[in-house]
């Protein structure tokens, strides 16, 4: 199991996320998937570490398009090239230090870790007017 805790604190309130995640062949997993791209498989699991943890519709939709945005690094670095399957196990956060878009970079540094592979720069900063941090991604837009 690969855990990865993204953190980022520069403004009034900082993001704190905790994904923890598994990587599996396909030709040996049974769960439900869904293709992410030619190779890459994304799954949750239906029973997660913490007992009644829902995977929500906005948390699915950022893994998704995380995973999507680093697809080729995922399938050059997988042990299982493209027949990768990444099953989520767990999304531990705070509301309180917590932003949907940041699940996104979250991520992405998941699978960074994960698959050893290094990331583009993604630039933060924090908009005091809007109260909350804009993620510069133009660089991973798929």
């Amino acid at each position: 199991m690969e855990k990865y805790v993204y953190i980022l604190m520069k403004g009034s309130w900082g993001i704190s996320i905790a994904i923890y995640g598994q990587v599996f062949d396909k030709a040996f997993f049974t769960d439900d998937m869904s293709t992410v791209c030619d190779g890459v498989c994304l799954s949750f699991c239906k029973e997660p570490l913490i007992k009644n943890e829902v995977f929500c519709k906005e948390d699915r939709e950022s893994i998704f398009k995380a995973i999507k945005m680093v697809g080729g690094n995922i399938i050059s670095n997988s042990p299982f090239h493209n027949n990768t399957v990444i099953q989520i196990c767990s999304l531990q956060y705070s509301l309180c230090y917590y932003q949907e878009e940041a699940m996104v970079v979250a991520m992405l540094n998941w699978c960074s870790k994960t698959f050893n592979f290094e990331l583009r720069n993604i630039e933060s900063r924090f908009d005091y007017e809007n109260n909350k941090y804009i993620f510069d991604l133009k660089e991973y837009i798929v």
